[in-house]
């Protein structure tokens, strides 16, 4: 049974209950058959139109209640079914944009470990954030903010590879998993990442600042907690212009 079955629960899963509603099932197929049998016997032993009439007025209401109780149980596992969905949804998809969520990172980060390990080739993952939104919210509103996520939802898209994974794990944070890369491997995609992101409020365009942070799998950590949290507890990078005028990341002193 999956978590979402253990969540939602199925009464039909529940071996006691099935057993009563498979007995009352079979009890009313019986009793019909039997109503119907009697029916059709008396319009063959005695002929005429009322106990044929009677007879085809039985079968037409067996046929239409047990056709009404399948329907019914076909309609309730189908709205069951749209619930678990939902729930599935809910459950390791970010209501917000419809990223995979933290949960989402978790389970991915499960499924990479034991590969990294095998392989030696290690996984990176990145923290972008608005650390700041928060005071940003008070001053500009909760419109202006979701649009700022918004942006930055679109930006990570646009920035990451498909073999990569981007995940919303909060209101304002995201992780990005870099397969298969180091840490110092991870510049070149920081590299893609602005210091800023400009979003309007409906009047002005305003530059919000991001902050970056990087953590490497170190092949020894055992759960995927410890491994997000070291992104999350890792100081913040600072921006850095090179002599080339190319953007890149360093570590906050």
């Amino acid at each position: 049974m999956t978590d979402l079955e253990e969540l939602v629960g199925d009464p039909a899963d529940d071996p006691e209950v099935g057993r009563r509603r498979q007995a009352v099932r079979i009890v009313s197929l019986v009793l019909w058959a039997a109503v119907v049998a009697f029916q059709v016997g008396m319009a063959i032993i005695n002929p005429g139109m009322v106990t044929i009439a009677l007879a085809v007025t039985v079968f037409v209401l067996c046929v239409a209640m047990n056709a009404q109780i399948v329907l019914m149980l076909w309609t309730g596992n189908r709205n069951w079914r749209r619930m678990a969905a939902k729930l599935q949804g809910s459950a390791y998809l970010s209501e917000l944009n419809d990223l995979p969520n933290r949960n989402y990172l978790l389970a991915e980060i499960r499924r990479e470990m034991p590969r990294a390990r095998e392989t030696g080739h290690t996984f990176t993952l990145v923290q972008v954030s608005f650390d700041t939104l928060e005071a940003i919210r008070e001053r500009r509103g909760d419109a202006f903010c979701d649009r700022a996520v918004h942006a930055l939802t679109e930006l990570l898209k646009r920035v990451t590879r498909q073999s990569d994974f981007v995940s919303h794990t909060s209101g304002s944070r995201f992780v990005v998993m870099l397969n298969e890369c180091r840490m110092e491997q991870s510049w070149i995609y920081l590299q893609r990442i602005p210091a800023t992101i400009a979003v309007s409020d409906g009047r002005m365009m305003y530059e919000v600042p991001l902050s970056v942070r990087v953590a490497e799998y170190d092949m020894e950590a055992l759960y995927a907690t410890d491994v997000v949290r070291d992104v999350e507890e890792s100081g913040p990078l600072r921006r850095r212009e090179d002599l080339t005028e190319q953007r890149s990341w360093t570590e906050a002193a």
